[in-house]
């Protein structure tokens, strides 16, 4: 076990529900411009502060198990989660001051640019070694090992970035840096970094939470498909910077190579869904599920966006369904269950076998969870159609309605954490380790 997985999601729950309060009283897109400063603040708490910590914390626990190997450089868990944390906390402070909010010097955007590629670079090489140990790569393992380099192009760029917006450096190419690398920044983090690693993760958490054959029929076409749309992605970014009259040229080919992986993928989940030996789904199935189905449609949003001439916020909307509802519902899900699941090891492991235990089941309360993920989906759904027709009071309500599901599952796993639903008789057997709330016992 990772001492630290639970620190990671514990910071990263934080984010989330501190970015859902901004939403909430309307800071930001879409009562600001989707390139204000107050939107990036926004932007950068969901997707390095929620979406980054969480996929971090969850591949320090997974990636061995995807390896079949022991963990590579596991001290640096702690140290980059310091860097990681005070990176970003710098970097929304620059943002902030940009805006006129504060007043900090601006040269705190570069700084929280290093610590985070320090603490994002540190990570990469870890977990990318980890992935190497294996001889041979399945499918899961090799949409991983994507992602942690488009992570990596994501944090180098994000770098880059601050030191012009601080004026640190202002080359004569910076104009042309930014209009053709902000989106290969912010693609190479969304489609890049986080939904290839979520596709990767998933295959293997849903074969195994649902019973189904590991093996994977569309897994390697899937795999090509995610290489070639991100090859084209660079490609066309770099080619667009030298020769803006051919700034379109990779966009079909890349589109075609994303819309390609993703039928794969989808098609492998209906796959193990009919070949499962689980009937009866447990709640993070069901919900990780119900999460899958808002990948299509914010991928069809965005690709509207680039091929339809119209007034409505396309682009915003689907970049919000995937972060919010594909992303963060998939996250959501399994650590409602990952949770749990490693609270049990770490509580009954030194008795197991010598003393009765409760039953993972037997830590959380899933009537009252079931309930806050058909409200966090409900409240996604709506809060999708009010960006969409342009309701900003009632995008603030939606986006109250996920903060509430939100602190309902976060209650519910601190609740798993505390062993508070096991039951009395068997909640700490002499032996047992009760759990601290934000680290883990790794014996």
């Amino acid at each position: 076990m990772s001492r630290w997985t639970m620190s990671y999601f514990a910071v990263a729950l934080a984010c989330l529900l501190s970015g859902l309060t901004l939403m909430g009283f309307g800071f930001g897109f879409p009562s600001a411009d989707e390139g204000a400063p107050d939107t990036l603040v926004i932007v950068h708490l969901i997707a390095i502060g929620w979406l980054g910590l969480l996929f971090l914390g969850a591949l320090l626990q997974f990636a061995p198990v995807l390896a079949a190997a022991s963990p590579r450089l596991p001290w640096i868990a702690a140290p980059a989660l310091v860097a990681l944390s005070f990176g970003l906390l710098l970097l929304l402070l620059g943002f902030l001051s940009l805006g006129g909010r504060l007043e900090f010097d601006i040269l705190v955007l570069p700084i929280g640019g290093i610590l985070l590629l320090i603490g994002f670079g540190v990570h990469v090489l870890s977990i990318a070694a980890t992935l190497m140990a294996r001889k041979q790569h399945d499918p899961p393992g090799f949409l991983v090992l994507l992602g942690l380099l488009a992570l990596a192009v994501t944090a180098g760029l994000g770098l880059a970035f601050s030191c012009l917006l601080a004026g640190v450096v202002i080359p004569d190419w910076a104009g042309d840096l930014l209009a053709h690398g902000l989106p290969a920044h912010a693609f190479s983090g969304l489609v890049g970094w986080m939904t290839l690693t979520a596709i990767g993760v998933s295959y293997r958490l849903f074969s195994m939470f649902m019973l189904a054959p590991e093996e994977s029929r569309f897994g390697r076409w899937l795999g090509v498909a995610a290489f070639i749309g991100l090859m084209s992605l660079w490609a066309g970014s770099m080619t667009a910077w030298v020769l803006p009259e051919f700034r379109d040229v990779a966009f079909w080919p890349a589109s075609a190579s994303f819309a390609l992986s993703i039928v794969c993928y989808l098609a492998d989940l209906v796959a193990m869904f009919l070949a499962r030996r689980r009937k009866a789904l447990e709640l993070n199935t069901s919900a990780g599920l119900a999460s899958v189905l808002h990948l299509p449609t914010g991928l069809v949003l965005i690709f509207l966006s680039q091929t339809v001439a119209t007034s409505a916020p396309l682009l915003e909307t689907g970049v919000y369904c995937l972060a919010m509802g594909w992303l963060s519902g998939l996250g959501l899900a399994q650590v409602y269950k990952i949770v749990p699941f490693l609270t049990w090891l770490e509580a009954y492991g030194p008795v197991m076998g010598r003393s009765a235990v409760p039953r993972v089941q037997d830590l959380v309360r899933e009537p009252k969870a079931r309930m806050h993920f058909a409200l966090y989906h409900v409240a996604v759904i709506a809060g999708g159609l009010c960006l969409l027709l342009g309701l900003d009071f009632w995008f603030r309500l939606a986006a109250w309605a996920q903060f509430a599901t939100v602190a309902g599952l976060g209650l519910e796993i601190i609740r798993a954490r505390r062993l508070s639903y096991a039951p009395e008789r068997l909640r700490l057997p002499s032996g047992a380790v009760r759990p601290h709330l934000v680290t883990a016992n790794p014996n």
